[in-house]
Order: C-alpha cells, then sequence, then structure tokens
C-alpha cells in the first residue's frame, strides 16, 4: 500500500492534483483564504480557522480521484431572516438550500446535533450542526457563494458542541 502524501499548503495540493478549471477555482478560493488570514491547516484536515477562535469550513483534495475538490462550510444554523440574514440572490440562496444536509443518523430525534432552522427564509427540520453546505468541484459562480457564505459565518459564532467548529 502506497504511504498518502501529505501537503504543506493547500497550493501544493491544488497544484499537484488539481487540472483546468478546478484548479483555477481552487486556487481563487485558496487566494481568497490566504488574504483573510484563514489558509486551509493542512495538518488538520484542510480545516479553515477564523480569527484563531473556530473553524468556518474546510478545504479539501480527493487524493484517490485526481481532480476532485470539495469545500464545505460549517454551519452554525443562524442564517435567520429574523437575525438580519436576508439575501436578495434567488440563486445563492437556491444553491445554499440545496445543500443544507439533513441529519440521517439512527438517533435523529434525540439527536443534540440535529436542528430545526429556519435558513435565509427556508424552514428545515432536522438539519446537521456538523456537516452542510459541501460545494464539490465549485465553479465560478459557487466560489463566489462560497465566499459570500464565509462573510456570513464570520458574523457567527458557533455553538459549543459544534465539534468540526473548534477541533
Amino acid at each position: 500500500m502506497a504511504e498518502q502524501k501529505s501537503y504543506t499548503t493547500v497550493e501544493e495540493a491544488i497544484n499537484d492534483l488539481l487540472e483546468g478549471e478546478n484548479k483555477e477555482n481552487a486556487l481563487n478560493l485558496a487566494e481568497y483564504l490566504n488574504e483573510n488570514n484563514m489558509p486551509p491547516n493542512m495538518k488538520n484536515w484542510g480545516k479553515v480557522r477564523y480569527n484563531g477562535e473556530y473553524n468556518i469550513g474546510r478545504m479539501t483534495m480527493d487524493t484517490d480521484n485526481k481532480n476532485r475538490w470539495c469545500f464545505e462550510v460549517f454551519s452554525s444554523l443562524h442564517y435567520y431572516a429574523v437575525d438580519g440574514y436576508v439575501d436578495d440572490d434567488a440563486d445563492f440562496v437556491e444553491a445554499v438550500h440545496k445543500r443544507v444536509n439533513i441529519c440521517e443518523a439512527p438517533c435523529h430525534e434525540q439527536c443534540w446535533r440535529a436542528k430545526d432552522v429556519n435558513i435565509f427564509g427556508k424552514e428545515f427540520k432536522s438539519v446537521c450542526s456538523q456537516h452542510s453546505g459541501e460545494f464539490v468541484n465549485p465553479n465560478a459562480t459557487e466560489i463566489g457563494y462560497i465566499k459570500k457564505l464565509i462573510e456570513y459565518r464570520k458574523k457567527e459564532k458557533p455553538y459549543i458542541q459544534q465539534y468540526h467548529s473548534y477541533n
């Protein structure tokens, strides 16, 4: 079994594993993250830390399937209209709604991580508080959506039980 290669920077992984539009889009997002002092930590699953306080997402490359990458925005579950999170970009809101992750765990009813929430004006039942907002091989438009979601996430501190946000 071959040893998996490790990378010190996300750009190193992007340049080694991605091609064409995927490479261009991933480098665009990496540049934005670096400019905002949030480089993905390649020693911690590509997690993106905000203000040194909590993780807002992660950027990963698929080392088994060349030219496949993902950015996942960790949900804080607080995109409520009552909290000022109203967005008039219908395409952006639809992209966010499409990526809401409904908890599928057997403990569904008792799971403390699953929450009923209103995300940009739409009600969702039993949303996973740990994983949502996954963009796989995002195009240029979706890179803009990721950046916008990151800006929303910067405004909202996750609650302490959200494992990926703090570990």
